[in-house]
C-alpha cells in the first residue's frame, strides 16, 4: 500500500545550514504562488473593469544608480499608476540579485558588468563609464605614476565588500601589480564622494555620479589605462514566472527614459 509519505513530492526548506533556505522545489513552488498571485491581481483588475496595473512593485538599486538614473521614470511611473506601492530598496549587487531570486524584489536595477545568470532574466539599458578621481590640484597621472611603481601612496576609498566596482578594482590592481597601502570602506556614494573631494584619498566611481562635480571642478578625473570590462545598467528579474503588470509597466518606462540619459 502506498502511504502519504511515499507520494511527498519531498522537502520544501533544506534546514542543514545555520540559516533554512529554499530547495529547488522549494523556489519552483515559490514561482508558482508569485504567479498565482499575478492572476488574481489580473482578475481582480478585469472584474473591476480596469487593465490599470495595482498591488505593490517591489524594486532593489544601488544609490548611484537611484540617485542618477531612476529619479523621473519613478515619478513618471507614479503619476501614471497611483494604484500601485512601490517599494525600493538599496543595497549592493550580489544582496540584490539574491532578493530578486527569492522573490523579495520583483525587478533589479543594477550597475556591473554584464550578468549572466541561468535564473534570470536581464535587459541591458545602458552602458556606463566609471572614472578614477581625485580631489582638485592632486597629479592627474598620479595613478599612472602608481601602476608604473607598483605602489600607490594615496589612500584608495572602496565601496563595501561585494560591490560590483570593488569586486573589478581589486582584481585590476592585482592583475597590474598594484599593492594598496592605505585603504577605506564606505558604503555610501556620497560619503566616498565628500571624502575624494577633502582629499582624503581617491576612488573608483560611475561617471553619471560625479558628472557635476568634474564639472564644477570639486573633482578631478584621474589618467587611467583602458579598462577591459565595460560597466552597464540592467534590469534583472526572475525567469521562473512572468513579470507582473507593474513590473512590465515599470520597465517599459525605464527603457524609455534609458533613450535619453547621457
Amino acid at each position: 500500500m502506498t502511504t502519504h509519505a511515499e507520494n511527498a513530492p519531498g522537502p520544501v526548506f533544506d534546514r542543514a545550514g545555520r540559516k533554512p533556505v529554499l530547495t529547488h522545489l522549494g523556489k519552483e513552488l515559490l514561482g508558482l504562488s508569485e504567479e498565482m498571485l499575478r492572476l488574481e491581481e489580473r482578475v481582480r483588475n478585469l472584474a473591476s473593469g480596469t487593465s490599470e496595473p495595482s498591488g505593490e512593485l517591489n524594486v532593489a538599486t544601488g544609490e548611484s544608480v537611484m540617485v542618477s538614473r531612476l529619479g523621473e521614470p519613478l515619478a513618471r511611473f507614479k503619476q501614471r499608476y497611483p494604484h500601485v506601492v512601490l517599494r525600493m530598496r538599496n543595497s549592493y549587487c550580489p544582496a540584490m540579485i539574491d532578493w530578486v531570486l527569492r522573490g523579495e524584489s520583483d525587478l533589479a536595477v543594477l550597475i556591473m558588468p554584464p550578468l549572466n545568470a541561468p535564473d534570470l532574466e536581464t535587459r541591458p539599458l545602458r552602458r556606463e563609464e566609471m572614472v578614477f578621481v581625485a580631489a582638485p590640484g592632486k597629479d592627474r597621472n598620479l595613478l599612472l605614476d602608481a601602476l608604473d611603481r607598483g605602489k600607490l601612496d594615496e589612500c584608495f576609498i572602496h565601496t563595501e565588500q561585494g560591490c560590483s566596482y570593488r569586486v573589478f578594482i581589486e582584481n585590476f590592481f592585482r592583475s597590474k601589480g598594484l599593492v594598496l597601502e592605505k585603504t577605506m570602506e564606505l558604503w555610501s556614494m556620497e560619503g566616498i564622494k565628500k571624502c575624494v573631494q577633502s582629499g582624503l584619498g581617491i576612488s573608483f566611481v560611475p561617471l553619471m555620479y560625479v558628472r557635476g562635480a568634474l564639472a564644477d571642478g570639486s573633482l578631478e578625473q584621474l589618467a587611467a589605462p583602458p579598462l577591459e570590462e565595460s560597466f552597464v545598467i540592467q534590469a534583472a528579474w526572475r525567469k521562473t514566472g512572468a513579470l507582473s503588470p507593474a513590473a512590465r509597466e515599470f520597465l517599459a518606462i525605464l527603457e524609455e527614459d534609458a533613450l535619453s540619459w547621457r
